[in-house]
């Protein structure tokens, strides 16, 4: 039988298909319009976010961490006698910027010279070096690529600003040069040393050998320090093929090449003068840099390193080649602190009183060969003064290579250009009202005699700031612009 219903069913489909065909084609024209003739635009990959650097995290002067120590029976006592400078066990952990670490066995010792303490002594705090590849089974331990971390106790930095803005100073001006931070220090666990709660300190960047690959392209050949205070570059004292000697040891690269044959030629050099000496310089010091060093130096006022009165905490590092670069180091002894005047004063001599001041400011010269610093009394009574009015400014002669260069015109010229660039970034930084920042952010953790001397170093600036223009118009000739194009050479 046939279905009489079918082709109207086939006709009103196919009327149906027709209209859908139209109307697609007028309101969506893009179906039937064939290839597109644009290029097709792939969606771009998302940038991968950069690696998070903890280490700056944790070297970062604007917050503060907390450290944690475990200390066993056995370290503390060691810890507790001035015989022992060896790392002993311990436990460390830290938590900076809402991230805390795993606790991890390290190993701890006392550090300094002339400030070492005991650990008990809560008075005179000591100062700490965290080792973190301390022992066998943790050769390849690190934190963060770090293999040691520094905490400095503020002994000689009643402020608790000098180092981070030192560091900070020589790193603007790309001398390599520590990072910083702040942190409390909280002893932990079963045994505890007196007052556990040590509060704050300056966790500070070790110039480890992770530290020199960080700043350097090339291969570290040595890196000397000094053994003693009043080192210089003579040739006599460089000594024989040693590690260690009177006036400097090897820290770094002995094993690899057992030979002073670096340090000679630098010696050789600086024994030079004049033309001779600058031209000699060349081959063996990174020159712009050591000048730059010793600007940075005279703008903080750091008398306690090589260019001040001291000649201490020398830190110089060479590559293969044989040529130096010298590294700043241990510079709490800067930004006009005097802590020769103030009534904690440590030392006394028969026949001279010190004139009992607070907070009162200290200047290093910046355009001499010779300068005070606040101790200078000690060196007038070995010297036989006993006239107290002149054994409080008795001038000392600086550094040999410091001397030599401000007694040599082109050198001048680039020492002062330098000390007018690092003047400039003070004020252009404006480095008072950076200080009073970070005075707010740890002052919680300061008595009242620290807020006082921060205060002080805070003022300090402005007064050093102008010290130094007038020392730059005494010295120097200007363009146009106010920049430095000669300088004469010092006398004496």
């Amino acid at each position: 039988m046939v279905n009489k219903r079918l082709p109207l069913v086939l006709s009103l489909l196919s009327v149906t298909i027709t209209l859908a065909v139209f109307v697609t084609a007028v309101f969506f024209p893009k179906v039937f319009s064939g290839p597109s003739s644009e290029t097709a635009k792939p969606t771009p990959t998302a940038e991968p976010a950069p690696p998070i650097d903890e280490l700056s995290r944790i070297f970062d002067p604007s917050k503060v961490s907390e450290t944690f120590i475990e200390l066993p029976k056995k370290s503390i006592a060691k810890l507790d006698s001035y015989d022992n400078e060896k790392y002993v066990a311990a436990k460390f952990s830290m938590t900076y910027d809402g991230t805390t670490t795993t606790q991890v066995n390290v190993g701890i010792r006392i550090k300094g010279t002339t400030t070492h303490s005991r650990l008990n002594n809560t008075y005179y705090r000591p100062s700490f070096k965290i080792k973190f590849d301390w022992a066998p089974g943790y050769e390849t331990q690190t934190l963060f690529g770090k293999r040691s971390l520094t905490f400095n106790a503020f002994v000689q930095d009643n402020s608790r600003l000098h180092e981070t803005y030192s560091y900070m100073a020589y790193r603007a001006m790309d001398v390599p040069a520590p990072r910083t931070g702040y942190t409390t220090i909280t002893f932990q666990g079963k045994t505890l040393p007196e007052q556990p709660k040590r509060g704050l300190y300056l966790v500070l960047e070790s110039e480890d050998k992770e530290f020199f690959a960080d700043h350097f392209d090339d291969v570290t050949q040595h890196v000397y320090e000094n053994n003693r205070e009043l080192v210089d570059f003579d040739q006599a004292k460089v000594g024989g093929d040693v590690e260690v000697n009177t006036y400097f040891k090897v820290k770094q690269g002995w094993k690899a090449t057992p030979n002073r044959d670096d340090l000679r030629e630098l010696a050789k050099a600086a024994s030079l003068s004049g033309t001779k000496f600058w031209t000699a310089l060349e081959p063996v010091v990174d020159r712009e840099r050591l000048v730059m060093l010793w600007a940075v130096d005279n703008f903080t006022g750091n008398w306690d390193t090589y260019s001040g009165p001291l000649r201490n905490n020398v830190t110089f590092r060479s590559n293969i080649f044989g040529k130096f670069t010298f590294i700043p180091w241990g510079t709490d002894q800067s930004f006009g602190e005097n802590l020769f005047n103030d009534p904690s004063a440590r030392v006394r001599y028969p026949g001279y009183t010190l004139p009992v001041k607070t907070h009162d400011d200290f200047f290093i010269t910046v355009d001499k060969p010779w300068t005070a610093y606040p101790g200078s009394y000690i060196f007038a009574y070995t010297a036989g003064l006993r006239d107290m009015s002149k054994m409080e400014n008795y001038q000392i002669l600086r550094g040999m290579m410091f001397q030599k260069c401000l007694k040599h015109a082109p050198c001048a010229t680039l020492y002062f250009q330098y000390l007018q660039k690092v003047n400039e970034w003070a004020k252009t930084e404006d480095l008072s009202a950076k200080m009073t920042g970070t005075k707010l952010l740890i002052e919680k953790h300061l008595g009242a005699y620290q807020k006082a001397e921060a205060d002080r170093t805070i003022n300090w600036v402005p007064k050093q700031i102008k010290r130094i223009d007038e020392a730059l118009k005494r010295n120097c000739k200007f363009d146009s612009m106010g920049l430095i194009t000669s300088c004469k050479a010092a006398n004496g």
